[in-house]
């Protein structure tokens, strides 16, 4: 099964992960991690231990970052650059990690990250236009 890791800046992994379980239930096993980046993170110390992490993955990981070019998504690429089966992505949402909760068991990492890629897309949507609209 494709482990789910969140690296995000201050608290919001954790913050993430405990909504996501609000809404769908504390998933039953460990297959998630949370990683939380501060000012005095080091890119080099902190992707060290990212990749003791992505080491006991066998199924492969989905890292989920929240912002492009941020120190999350560079300690990321840094620590699973020499891992084939795990795929960072960024611009982390809620929509993001239900789908990823809720399909994890059934898709490969790779299939996991491109699902997880559209569905953040999808899921941003400017409300008042659709009720502008009537839609």
């Amino acid at each position: 099964m494709v482990k789910i890791i969140l690296v995000t800046h201050g608290n919001l992994a954790k913050e993430m992960l405990d909504t996501a379980s609000q809404i769908i239930g504390k998933p039953a096993d460990d297959g998630f991690a949370t990683f939380a980046v501060t000012a005095t993170s080091s890119v080099q110390q902190e992707a060290e231990k990212l990749k003791k992490t992505l080491a006991a993955c066998a199924d492969g990981a989905l890292i989920l970052t929240d912002i492009f070019g941020g120190s999350a998504t560079n300690i990321s690429l840094t620590a699973s650059k020499d891992f084939s089966n795990c795929h960072v992505i960024t611009g982390l949402n809620l929509s993001m990690l239900l789908t990823a909760i809720n399909s994890r068991k059934k898709l490969t990492a790779k299939e996991l990250a491109e699902k997880i890629e559209a569905d953040g897309k999808r899921a941003v949507i400017n409300a008042t236009e659709l009720l502008i609209k009537g839609i």
